[in-house]
């Protein structure tokens, strides 16, 4: 039976778990659990967690989204209780090519939207299904799941790949997000931290996805979660890792949505609505200039590390895809033919070899 050991417990982590070989031992680490109070710093608990197509995908990584979106639609479909369903996207672009919208004829129900259903100052916009899935309930869920197939989760604090020596196993995954820039021994410098305020709230008959997105930044969102509150986004700030919450932003985030939404959103006050907090997320990505999201082997003080991490825009869009692609690497390490052994294995025992042997 192969060892896997996989550090990192968000849904990158758990993503892959899922897509490993049943037959194997897997062990899944993390500074924090599926489970815990909330915690800004457990990154997967703070998403906005939905399937959207990244734009700027490379072929591979557009593989991934879709392999993703067919399982995440799969659990919606057969597990209700999971904290994922199902919901039609409206998504709103101010800038951008419609013929770049590599997914397409790919998702179900996608369509352009008529010139007149666009609000002024759009140029595209796209309908189709998609899932929302809510983190609170959905990482608890899919740990009893993986749990119930044998996996194991323990809670492991390390400072480098190195302090797992002979708790690896046959292959280490380092799914640790922004922990790979604080690991001694990977040290990574392409990371680019996101920061994105928002506010969660309650608004009765509420049952959109929706998103508008343009120019310098201009990024808004309100997303019906299955759990009755309502995801509004955001503001967001490229490089900077601060977790607190901002008044000026509140007010423009909830005035944004009023000009998008005016009938279901007729006052641009917080306060006029059941506001329920803000809601602050740091998120860590590898923009595409620098490569985009890794997946890659390494061979690290002779262990077998496999690297996934740095998804841009959504560790759930690519969770359940990125954690095949690893799961192929995976196969590969497990299936490599081994190198011959420094000192060649003799042919024949010779006199001298018996009298060692014996005296």
């Amino acid at each position: 039976m192969s060892k896997i050991t996989i550090l990192g417990a968000g849904i990158t982590g758990m993503g892959i778990a899922s897509q490993l070989p049943k037959s194997a031992s897997i062990t899944i680490l993390g500074e924090f659990l599926p489970g815990d109070a909330m915690d800004q710093r457990y990154v997967s608990q703070w998403a906005g967690a939905i399937w959207l197509g990244v734009h700027d995908s490379t072929p591979r990584e557009q593989e991934m989204q879709l392999n993703s979106f067919s399982e995440l639609w799969r659990i919606a479909e057969r597990h209700p209780e999971s904290g994922i369903r199902q919901i039609e996207m409206t998504e709103i672009m101010d800038n951008g090519d419609p013929d770049k919208v590599w997914y397409q004829g790919k998702v179900p129900g996608f369509r352009f939207m008529a010139p007149e259903e666009l609000p002024k100052g759009a140029k595209f916009g796209m309908k189709f299904q998609t899932v929302i899935i809510t983190p609170p309930t959905f990482l608890p869920w899919f740990r009893q799941r993986l749990e119930a197939q044998g996996v194991k989760f323990q809670r492991t604090y390390v400072k480098s790949l190195r302090d797992l020596k002979g708790l690896g196993g046959d292959v280490l995954i380092n799914a640790t997000g922004f922990g790979a820039m604080k690991l001694l021994d990977v040290e990574e410098k392409r990371i680019t931290p996101v920061r994105q305020q928002n506010i969660r709230l309650r608004k009765e008959g509420y049952n959109r996805c929706y998103i508008r997105r343009g120019p310098d930044g201009y990024y808004s969102t309100a997303f019906a979660r299955g759990d009755g509150t309502i995801y509004m986004g955001g503001i967001k700030t490229v490089g900077k890792v601060d977790f607190a919450s901002y008044e000026d932003q509140r007010k423009k985030i909830m005035q944004r949505q009023h000009e998008n939404q005016p009938d279901v959103f007729p006052s641009p006050n917080p306060l006029d609505y059941d506001f329920i907090t803000d809601h602050v997320g740091v998120f860590p990505i590898i923009e595409h200039q620098f490569g985009g999201v890794r997946v890659e082997k390494e061979v690290l003080h002779g262990q077998k590390v496999v690297h996934a991490y740095g998804q841009e825009a959504g560790g759930y869009t690519f969770s359940f895809g990125l954690g095949k692609q690893v799961a192929s690497d995976v196969q590969e390490y497990l299936t490599e033919i081994p190198k011959p052994a420094d000192t060649p294995i003799p042919i024949y025992i010779t006199d001298k070899d018996v009298q060692t042997l014996l005296y």
